[in-house]
């Protein structure tokens, strides 16, 4: 069982899955000085990743990082939500939402956490 356990770890890969990227650009006054820095963050995908890595994120709960807190990524200027969800084997692994820091905080916090707990059920079902 821990060779398994071994063997699953060396072979796991962090990865982002993307959707929605073009809404980002919808209005203008989202982003005061320019979109760039967010849509290479996005394509560049090993800064979203470490973003997502450092966020203390749990099953069932929303995690938020608004403006300023995420400066050291270029993103000073988004918010992101995230929460966690058991994936397969029990790891948890992660799913947010990034946007302008203007961003329904409310509503996109219950969209993640609903998304989350549904991914939970799914894959908890399939072991």
């Amino acid at each position: 069982m821990e060779a398994l356990a071994e063997q699953v770890a060396a072979n796991r890969h962090d990865r982002l899955v993307m959707a929605g990227a073009a809404n980002l650009a919808r209005t203008e006054r989202d982003f005061t000085g320019s979109i760039f820095p967010v849509l290479e963050a996005i394509e560049e995908q090993v800064t979203i990743l470490r973003l997502f890595g450092e966020m203390d994120l749990d099953a069932d709960e929303v995690s938020a990082r608004i403006g300023r807190e995420n400066a050291d990524y270029g993103l000073s200027e988004t918010s992101v939500l995230a929460s966690g969800y058991t994936a397969q084997g029990g790891s948890v692994a992660r799913l947010g939402v990034l946007g302008p820091t203007r961003m329904d905080y409310s509503g996109n916090m219950v969209a993640v956490r609903a998304v989350a707990r549904y991914l939970s059920r799914l894959l908890g079902d399939e072991n």
